[in-house]
């Protein structure tokens, strides 16, 4: 089992004293760790990670293990601990076709966008995830949305084993946002971490 920690932004000597001590506190949980920079050949994950990092990954960490368990924890600790320092990464899963949500370990999302719009006095975000639990493929589309820098208000829609139900709800959004103006951005991290979801 692998999973993958995509990263962009991050100066090469913070990375490599981070990912040295990382692969000591990995090998007591039996997981090999390997980093290496991103090539340039397509990569079917690829526009998940991009839509999430606003930008094409520099450098991935992969993680392997044989416990999927352990995998996923240990994964997923290591990737909120380089949130909490305010990187640029995502944690992706080849299996799930899908990346981590940064304030759940349970979910993940197989496509996400985040859009702005600015006009005028106006300064509004909205975040659109196709969001499926990690253990099920229960999908549900999530978006919150509001002023800039404020609480955001959320909506959700389940579609319970229905992906290409979900798939066509979150692009109908999607598109329904670009078309009235707003353009795709990163998100600041204290909005992303407000999203809580009731799976």
């Amino acid at each position: 089992m692998e999973l993958d920690l995509y990263i962009v932004g991050v100066p090469q000597a913070s990375l490599s004293n981070w990912v040295a001590q990382l692969s000591v506190n990995a090998k007591a949980e039996g997981i090999q760790v390997i980093q290496s920079g991103v090539d340039d050949k397509p990569d079917e994950a690829l526009p998940v990670i991009y839509d999430e990092l606003c930008s094409p990954p520099e450098q991935r960490i992969s993680f392997c293990g044989s416990d999927e368990s352990v995998l996923h924890t240990f994964a997923y600790k290591s990737y909120c601990s380089r949130l909490d320092r305010h990187w640029n990464v995502c944690l992706h899963s080849a299996k799930k076709k899908a990346i981590f949500l940064r304030f759940d370990g349970t979910l993940l999302a197989r496509k996400v966008a985040h859009l702005f719009y600015q006009e005028g006095t106006s300064d509004k975000v909205y975040h659109l995830y196709l969001a499926q639990a990690l253990t099920i493929d229960f999908y549900s589309v999530i978006s919150r949305y509001g002023r800039q820098g404020r609480i955001l208000q959320q909506t959700e829609k389940s579609f319970d084993y229905r992906f290409d139900d979900a798939e066509k709800e979150w692009n109908r959004l999607y598109h329904e946002k670009v078309d009235k103006g707003y353009k795709v951005g990163r998100p600041t991290i204290p909005e992303q971490l407000e999203l809580e979801l009731p799976f």
